[in-house]
């Protein structure tokens, strides 16, 4: 990759003059940097709102995600879960609720199940090209004014991009899933072309500690002309040390230089890294949970991907973890469909489900349990309607709203007030059992 391209890229995620380097670099929010000045309320430490930023795993493969989480082992009669012992059905807690699950899922350290839901719902659509029609949540999720269909991460992304002050507003794919933003197609950013943009080229790379220092010296400037003494105390609080940054430095070249492939753990990787950067308030990703398994004789795939797939899962929280943002970044997943509950016999795996598909939610602001359950629908199990209040099987939000439901859950999960949900997304309720400050 030449220098102007790589110029170039640099300046499309992290803006004119690099200012989102500049936020990583000096501990100065964004919009301080771009207008000159700290608001006063913010100087006398009058926020108190602690908004999320958001991971979003999402597939068009319609995984068989839904067939092994907690809510889909007790209560019902004739399902069929993997029958692998490595997928043995096992006790575990969410949070003050007891429940079953896969053994993947109960193996998860119980301060991550603690701020895990798993909601039950329905999509209603059950192929792969609906993938976009499921992400507008079938036309629910509106455009700014209400005007139009939007998608749900972009929907969150725009509502949310102010508030933490990230460069830009539309959200980010790493994965191969197709996103757009207010009707506009997004291409996807690959972790390698990360790699290729940072890595040290004819004695260039990124230099932190100069931009902090260049920072803090016109932040000060313009403070010393007109800034009150709060703002000049605000601004010597939050700004970084050299050492902070340098340590800031070294682990953001690490974690580029570690971006070899494009694979799932890759894709969290950058997906942490460009959350610390402040570039998007919502980054798509893609971790395979079995795939489109109609042919999976015995659910051997599913069983392995069900592993590696958890296990991928619970690298997101190591991940944030380590960069010091596990209160800050709330972690969900939306499929096309789920796939079939019976069982379909040992030379196959499971169908498409329009009728039953669990979105997970974990964050600072979630409450552990299952939301929802399952009933038999058709020829297989659906979810059922959900309290609002309790979350448990059967209550106001009907089956065709359970979808709605989630996505208004997520949204204030991940901060988002209610009036902007219900402006943007229509037909939603949230599920107040999920959420841990409701």
């Amino acid at each position: 990759m030449d220098t102007t391209r790589r110029t170039m890229l640099k300046n499309a995620l992290f803006g004119s003059s690099f200012l989102g380097l500049r936020a990583v670099a000096s501990g100065i929010p964004m919009a301080a940097l771009m207008t000159g000045r700290i608001p006063e309320a913010q100087a006398e430490g009058d926020y108190t709102d602690e908004p999320q930023s958001l991971i979003l795993f999402t597939s068009q493969a319609g995984d068989p995600f839904n067939a092994n989480t907690p809510g889909c082992y007790t209560g019902v009669s004739g399902v069929h879960n993997n029958p692998h012992p490595e997928m043995a059905p096992t006790n575990m807690m969410l949070g003050d609720q007891a429940t079953k699950a896969a053994k993947p899922w109960a193996e998860v350290p119980q301060d991550v199940l603690d701020r895990t839901a798993f909601i039950h719902h329905r999509t209603y659509l059950n192929t792969h090209p609906a993938y976009a029609k499921v992400l507008s949540l079938v036309g629910s999720a509106k455009a700014p004014g209400g005007n139009g269909s939007d998608m749900v991460a972009s929907v969150y992304s725009s509502e949310l991009s102010e508030t933490l002050g990230t460069i830009q507003q539309e959200p980010i794919s790493l994965s191969k899933g197709e996103l757009s933003f207010q009707g506009r197609a997004l291409q996807s950013l690959r972790p390698s072309m990360l790699r290729e943009m940072f890595a040290p080229l004819d004695g260039l790379q990124l230099d932190l500690q100069l931009l902090r220092d260049q920072t803090l010296d016109d932040m000060h400037a313009q403070l010393r002309e007109g800034g009150t003494h709060a703002q000049k105390v605000w601004l010597d609080r939050h700004a970084l040390s050299r050492e902070q940054v340098r340590s800031i430095d070294e682990s953001l070249l690490q974690r580029f230089a570690d971006l070899d492939n494009d694979n799932t753990n890759n894709q969290i990787r950058a997906a942490v890294t460009l959350i610390l950067m402040k570039v998007s308030p919502v980054i798509a990703i893609q971790i395979p949970f079995g795939g489109d398994n109609h042919k999976d004789t015995d659910l051997a795939d599913e069983r392995d991907q069900t592993v590696s797939g958890v296990a991928s899962w619970r690298f997101i929280f190591e991940e944030l973890a380590a960069a010091g943002l596990q209160d800050q970044v709330t972690v969900a997943n939306l499929n096309v469909f789920g796939r079939t509950l019976r069982n379909q016999g040992s030379s196959k795996g499971r169908d498409h489900n329009l009728n039953h598909h669990v979105m997970a939610i974990t964050g600072k602001h979630v409450r552990g349990g299952v939301m929802g359950g399952i009933e038999p629908s058709g020829n297989d199990f659906g979810a059922t309607s959900i309290d609002s209040v309790t979350g448990a099987s059967g209550g106001d939000i009907p089956p065709e709203q359970t979808l709605e439901a989630a996505a208004h859950t997520l949204g204030r999960a991940l901060g988002i007030p209610q009036d902007r949900l219900d402006a943007r997304i229509d037909n939603g309720t949230p599920i107040l059992a999920a959420l841990a400050d409701a």
